[in-house]
This record gives structure tokens, sequence and C-alpha cells, in this order.
């Protein structure tokens, strides 16, 4: 289990956990199971959020990579 500490009480991690987006600065829902399964760590990981990550896609895989993004809603 993974939790924060706050005055001194253990608080659980719970749903919904956010994050902020590297790119544009949005805040976007994580899921930290995906996160973790995929080599991910708490500390070092950014998670870009929907549209950013079709724009990254599309930078550096392609049109035809971004639009496997949309299709798979990822």
């Amino acid at each position: 289990m993974f939790y924060i500490k706050k005055k001194h009480k253990k608080v659980p991690i719970e749903d919904p956990i956010y994050t902020t987006c590297p790119m544009c600065g949005v805040e976007h829902e994580v899921d930290l199971t995906d996160v973790l399964t995929t080599g991910g760590d708490l500390y070092g990981t950014q998670v870009y959020c929907h549209r950013c990550s079709v724009e990254r896609a599309k930078q550096h895989k392609g049109q035809e990579w971004a639009k496997q993004i949309i299709r798979e809603g990822v």
C-alpha cells in the first residue's frame, strides 16, 4: 500500500489520482497501476494528457501512429 503522511498520520492514496501534463500543464487523471506495470516509478515518471500524447505521437511516430492512439483511447 502506498500512502502519504499528513500531520504525522498515514493517508492512503485513493482513486482518482491526478497529475499535471509536463507539456501543457493541464491537470488530468492517471492510473497508477498502468504507470507501475509499464516500468514507471512514482518519482521520475511524467504522464502526458491525451491531447499532448497524440501530438507527441504525430511528431515522433507519424500520423498513423497518432490515429492508433486516438482509436484505442490511450
